[in-house]
């Protein structure tokens, strides 16, 4: 049996967390913002904030207080398509889905469409604070060791943050979220928007990071996937056609969209040159 590496859980206030191997991986959970810090954080992005933005929340990372990187929904907005075009984006690319949408629904989901793009997709994947001297992320051809994160391992720490939330006018979901796991070996989190627009597509767009204890770099990897509605909801098991709730079910629906077309795949180091 392997010895398991020295750490420390922290349980302070809205924050929980770990010390290991000379990282602090912090996960702050706030309830969403009052009226002075939606009108603070407004000033600071683009477009509207979503119906549930809880802008306190992050997960944070930081080896020994020289490579600090962190997921936070401020960030994450500001990497939202503001123009007139992002908010037709969704009508444009499946405008077939959409005009069958609008027959069905008389109407009501134009009342969706806004001057950005309402279904705040994101492309954001992390914000790394204060790098020094080889501390930024770079293009590498290295994957993520998937088979190395399969293998069977004690679960030392594991949290999963909401960052924001928008029922989209009752016209599907949109959620953005980030779920971490720490094993003696190393850590993996996953920082996912996902989106359902009812009737017309689902999408998802995925930032995997990766550092292996004992390692001087942590990897990142984005991808962006999207179905049209129809497709997924065919895909549900013949016996179950008409129970709907699976596409409610992100991991379910995960399985079901297509591999990305291309994989950004990025590295940094953690200790300064």
């Amino acid at each position: 049996m392997s010895i398991l590496p020295k750490y420390e859980l922290i349980k302070e206030g809205s924050q929980q967390g770990i010390r290991i191997q000379g990282w602090t991986i912090i996960s702050t959970k706030c309830p969403i913002l009052n009226s002075k810090e939606i009108d603070r954080v407004q000033r600071t992005v683009p477009v509207p904030l979503p119906e549930m933005f809880f802008g306190n929340n992050s997960l944070h990372f930081s080896k020994d207080h020289n490579f600090v990187f962190e997921f936070n929904p401020t960030d994450a907005l500001k990497c939202v398509d503001s123009t007139k075009e992002g908010g037709e984006g969704v009508k444009l690319a499946y405008s077939e889905e959409w005009k069958n949408m609008n027959l069905k629904n008389s109407g009501h989901v134009v009342d969706v469409v806004k001057p950005y793009d309402w279904t705040y997709t994101t492309t954001y994947s992390g914000t790394l604070l204060q790098p020094v001297d080889g501390q930024i992320f770079e293009p590498t051809s290295e994957r993520i060791d998937v088979e190395k994160l399969r293998a069977p391992e004690p679960i030392l720490f594991y949290d999963e943050n909401v960052l924001y939330e928008d029922e989209l006018a009752d016209n599907g979901t949109a959620i953005l979220f980030v779920k971490v796991r720490v094993m003696p070996s190393g850590f993996f989190a996953l920082h996912r928007f996902f989106l359902r627009v009812d009737g017309v597509l689902f999408r998802m767009n995925d930032t995997r990071v990766y550092h292996e204890f004992g390692s001087d770099k942590i990897t990142k990897e984005f991808t962006s996937r999207e179905q049209p509605y129809a497709k997924i909801r065919s895909l549900i098991p013949p016996h179950r056609r008409e129970d709907v709730s699976q596409l409610t079910d992100i991991e379910w629906v995960s399985s079901k969209l297509p591999p990305a077309d291309e994989i950004i795949i990025e590295k940094a180091r953690v200790i300064p040159l």
